[in-house]
């Protein structure tokens, strides 16, 4: 159930995408630090939709992985006490 719900929010996510891109086709210039691009309005939304996520998952990665080695700590010590009885 859970693999098909994350099915279809990838789908719908998907849709929004490619409704934003279609009505976003201007040219804008872009100003790095030490460059200067021509870009459609929708491949910068993409891009910067693209590293904020990689950033969200990234951040939640390192939540959820200090969590598991917090309950991994926890099971060793509950499994320790029990066995002291």
């Amino acid at each position: 159930m859970r693999v098909i719900g994350l099915v279809l929010v990838t789908v719908f996510l998907i849709f929004v995408a490619l409704l934003i891109g279609s009505k976003n086709q201007q040219i804008v210039t872009v100003n790095y630090l030490i460059a200067q691009a021509n870009l459609t309005l929708s491949t910068i939304i993409a891009i910067t939709l693209s590293i904020g996520v990689a950033i969200g998952i990234l951040l939640i990665s390192v939540s959820w992985l200090s969590l598991r080695v917090k309950l991994i700590a926890a099971r060793a010590k509950l499994e320790k006490l029990s066995k002291d009885q």
